[in-house]
């Protein structure tokens, strides 16, 4: 750790020739690297609703977004306005809307690398980065179309601009301009990322900042809420998108300590060992060797990244207890970087070597498994969409008319496999559309059941019924059948099933 007492020029070049003599060419590689694992089968899980969300929005009109911006999900419009663009270049499959998340896990890896690399040394930082690609955070991020995984790059970054100033005691203007331009956009992009503050405000303490890098990033940070502020009230006037919270339990131990991260019971068990060892190791370090400055700079590095993991969610459990509902664990998946980096750590303090191979076979022989199952086609909450789309597109014959069910809650209902596949309805009318979700200052079509919409079902032989796989007969299946239909085929899935009826006989 640099002293107090250096010059701030000496400690800048002696920060410049740390980042120098290493170059751009291995956190780029690493950042290539964990892009390329991380996007391996990023298209083949059907997308859910929190992304048909994301993906109908993006495709609207840019008057459109902007009109439902006003009304719901602002949040999210910055991501939601970069994913237009990203479509309009790049089309809307699977893959394609997921790939942006993909590249940003790599961006996010090279930045814990850098951090590592800043504060220790190499094997630790390639560690790091390895524990990050295969935490099941990390591995949802890079297949889901919402803004996690760039807001989690963007943090990494934002932290290691942060430490590089306070090491080198940069006190030059358009630097800490630039720290809070990130910050705010990192905000804009997801709200809670604001949360962060409080982590960096610790890291100056570990770093033991200098008075003048205090006033700058105080400055830099003030300024920069003071940016945030319209949004954040826009933001707060909207908080009934968020109110299905307050119907589940999304603050039990297992949701926290597990499915935050880590995603199953056995991988949490390995990943807190290793953390509590490597902040365990941090408090005793201190106690044993205070002045010896490669540990002094490992405990920095642990200590930051602590305070990263721990801070933001103790902070947003307190304000969702105050003025909840507020939390759910995917929120705080800009966290999971500093998770990667404490269990890097952690197994870089493991001697002899060949014990810390056999715990690294053991983090393989963990999360390789889960990893694999995060990649198949229902890994989303179950989600079958693309194969209701694919089944549908197989059979149908043009003039089929289709109806969806709309028991469920929006972000559930059947019809949004023909928003997000539509190329399996293509010879299908949709009966029960009344105004498309493009067409309205909300998130989803406007439609109404069969039996208020007259005239319907004139001139159909034909009709695909999609239904929740728990449901009973539907209000419109009993309009079906009352016009003289009649079941002939079903077809059931892993949630959804599809029903075909005809007029006649079978």
């Amino acid at each position: 750790m640099t002293s107090t007492t250096d010059s701030p020029s000496s400690a800048r070049k002696l920060a410049r020739r740390t980042l120098l003599r290493h170059g751009a060419a291995v956190p780029v590689a690493v950042g290539l690297g964990a892009a390329l694992v991380s996007g391996i089968g990023i298209g083949v899980p059907s997308m859910w609703g929190d992304e048909a969300a994301s993906v109908m929005s993006a495709q609207r009109p840019w008057d459109s977004l902007w009109a439902m911006a006003a009304n719901i999900d602002a949040v999210h419009t910055m991501y939601y306005a970069l994913l237009h663009l990203w479509i309009d270049a790049f089309g809307a499959s699977a893959f394609a809307v997921r790939l942006p998340s993909a590249l940003a896990v790599g961006v996010a890896v090279s930045g814990v690398f850098t951090l590592c690399r800043m504060l220790s040394e190499a094997r630790l930082a390639f560690i790091a980065s390895i524990a990050c690609v295969l935490l099941p955070r990390f591995g949802f991020m890079a297949a889901e179309t919402r803004s996690a995984a760039l807001s989690a790059a963007l943090m990494t970054w934002l932290t290691v601009l942060l430490v590089h100033l306070v090491r080198s005691r940069e006190l030059r203007l358009r630097w800490w301009v630039l720290y809070g331009v990130v910050l705010v956009v990192s905000v804009h992009l997801f709200l809670y990322t604001a949360l962060i503050a409080a982590v960096h405000l610790l890291t100056l303490l570990v770093l033991r900042a200098p008075r003048p890098v205090w006033w700058r990033w105080a400055w830099a940070t003030v300024l920069a809420g003071l940016a945030c502020i319209p949004f954040a009230l826009v933001a707060s006037g909207q908080q009934g998108q968020i109110a299905f919270l307050a119907r589940r339990d999304p603050k039990n131990p297992m949701a926290i300590f597990v499915h935050q991260w880590f995603g199953a019971l056995p991988i949490a068990v390995f990943a807190w060992i290793l953390i509590i060892g490597a902040v365990a190791w941090a408090v005793t370090s201190r106690v044993r060797a205070p002045s010896r400055e490669a540990d002094a700079d490992r405990r920095a590095l642990i200590s930051i990244a602590a305070a990263w993991l721990m801070v933001p969610m103790l902070l947003l459990l307190l304000a969702d207890a105050v003025a909840g509902p507020l939390y759910t664990g995917r929120y705080l998946s800009f966290s999971a970087p500093a998770a990667g980096i404490l269990m890097g750590a952690a197994v870089s303090l493991v001697r002899p070597r060949p014990l810390a191979a056999v715990v690294g076979a053991v983090a393989l022989l963990l999360t390789v498994p889960f990893a694999v199952s995060q990649r198949t086609e229902n890994a989303k909450y179950g989600s079958d969409w693309a194969q209701v789309s694919a089944y549908v597109g197989a059979r149908s014959q043009p003039g089929d008319g289709v109806v969806f069910d709309e028991g469920v809650r929006p972000s559930r209902k059947p019809r949004l496999a023909l928003r997000l596949y539509p190329e399996g309805f293509r010879d299908t009318s949709d009966l029960g559309l009344v105004r498309s979700y493009e067409q309205t200052d909300g998130l989803w079509d406007v439609v109404k059941p069969l039996h208020e919409l007259p005239g319907a079902l004139d001139g159909r032989e034909r009709v695909w019924v999609i239904a929740r796989s728990d449901e009973g007969t539907s209000d419109d299946e009993r309009t079906l059948r009352r016009a003289g239909f009649r079941l002939v085929d079903t077809h059931w899935l892993s949630r959804d099933v599809i029903l075909l009826y005809t007029k006649g006989t079978p």
